[in-house]
């Protein structure tokens, strides 16, 4: 299957649920959509597409939305990526779908304060050491890194 016609499932499938969709290169498609789509179009892609597997999970705070970019492979490389409000930072976990993305959703929680909705395993740290304060997140554009007085 060539990514036209991986493209085309996608558009013929989900229609107005797709905000845009691309192939910005060869073997890579990228696809848009919103987080109340995201779980539903990854799902397709891995069980009516056949894709094997979830490459990666990354997550950025990008000032005014958090931004979920979400790669799965077979061959072809497809992006799902969704912005998230980042007043309600929040979107469905694929732990039901793909166990394996549970690192990925952990450090994303730990580093940007992300929740993934169902992901069993959130309150766990992976990347911050367990005694690290609630609620501070240090890949927020927001986060403030605080130094010591400089000896002298």
């Amino acid at each position: 299957m060539s990514e036209q016609d991986i493209v085309d499932k996608i558009k013929n499938r989900f229609g107005d649920k797709i905000i845009n969709i691309s192939i910005p290169m060869k073997r890579r498609i990228i696809i848009e959509t919103s987080p109340e789509n995201y779980k539903e179009i990854i799902k397709y892609i891995l069980n009516d597409l056949n894709f094997q597997f979830i490459e990666a999970i990354s997550g950025t705070d990008m000032k005014e939305y958090f931004e979920i970019l979400t790669l799965i492979g077979y061959g072809i490389s497809v992006g799902v990526k969704c912005r998230i409000p980042k007043d309600k930072a929040e979107i469905d976990s694929l732990y039901d779908i793909s166990p394996g993305v549970d690192l990925y959703e952990r450090e994303i929680h730990d580093l940007l304060g992300i929740v993934f909705k169902g992901n069993p395993n959130l309150s766990k740290r992976v990347i911050l050491p367990e005694d690290w304060p609630d609620g501070i997140h240090p890949l927020k554009k927001d986060y403030e890194v605080k130094h010591p007085e400089p000896l002298r």
